[in-house]
């Protein structure tokens, strides 16, 4: 699909897509960035990529599709840092779990030859770095596109069958509607991970969690820099969402409190048919 690839961050996601990029040979050549030598020699040795360096600028040169793979808030100043260096009629795109802010300023920095389509491949875990990289990750998950006003038709179908040709299921929609609904499914879930861990923080006993807490809390152990970043780019969504579980928590309060039996199972079975439903 393209004669050279960039990928700039080399972390669970960057080395993953360079894995599976290669597996599906959907580059002739797969170009690595990264800020640590260390990282790009592992990179190399890994076969992850087929070269590597530590200068963006030379990183992007003659590539026709380059990934942004580094956290949000990196994603727009290294937007910044190449634009000028892209080759015309390349095409940009990113990982970011967020996209509202980002495509606003990266839609703005870009020159009309270079077009931009914001991506979140809905697959990853808790653990990071490049040691975890897995040619599988993206396998049967979900691909969020975004498009706006700007968004140039044919590099959106182009980076469209980019994902599916990874085995993803795509979806197209708004920067602002992706926030509201990864907000709701991905980081208020993160939220109530940290508010629950951090809620048994001075318990002793906490050997005898068993699968539900463990189940309950697994995202937490995300890395925290990169969560922060995440949330403070979409604040407004997850405040609101916290405020809805705030409300949903008080119910089952309330009928504890008012020994209201029928009320709790009623929200009990609700849950569950919503759950099984996915």
């Amino acid at each position: 699909m393209f004669k050279r690839i960039t990928i700039i961050g080399l972390g669970l996601i960057g080395g993953s897509l360079g894995l599976a990029i290669k597996e599906k040979r959907l580059a002739k050549e797969v170009v690595g960035v990264s800020r640590r030598r260390v990282t790009i020699e592992r990179a190399l040795s890994s076969g992850i990529v087929d070269r590597a360096t530590l200068d963006v600028k030379k990183g992007v040169a003659s590539s026709d599709l380059v990934i942004l793979s580094t956290s949000v808030s990196k994603i727009i100043d290294i937007a910044e840092r190449i634009s000028g260096f892209l080759s015309k009629g390349a095409i940009v795109t990113d990982t970011g779990s967020t996209k509202k802010d980002i495509v606003k300023n990266i839609e703005s920095v870009f020159p009309e030859t270079i077009d931009f389509v914001g991506s979140h491949p809905l697959a990853g875990s808790e653990k990071s770095g490049l040691g975890y990289a897995d040619k599988d990750l993206f396998k049967g998950a979900y691909c969020i596109l975004t498009k706006t006003n700007r968004t140039n038709q044919e590099s959106l179908n182009k980076i469209n069958r980019f994902w599916d040709r990874l085995d993803m299921k795509v979806e197209i929609m708004s920067p602002q509607r992706h926030d509201k609904v990864i907000s709701r499914l991905s980081h208020l879930p993160h939220a109530v991970a940290c508010g629950l861990s951090n809620t048994v923080a001075s318990i002793k006993d906490l050997y005898l969690a068993a699968g539900g807490f463990k189940d309950t809390t697994r995202v937490a152990s995300g890395h925290p820099d990169l969560w922060k970043d995440i949330f403070f780019t979409n604040r407004d969504n997850i405040v609101r969402d916290i405020g809805m579980l705030k409300k949903e928590l008080s119910k089952i309060e309330m009928a504890l409190k008012n020994k209201d039996e029928r009320r709790l199972l009623k929200l009990f079975n609700k849950a569950k048919l919503i759950r099984d439903s996915i």
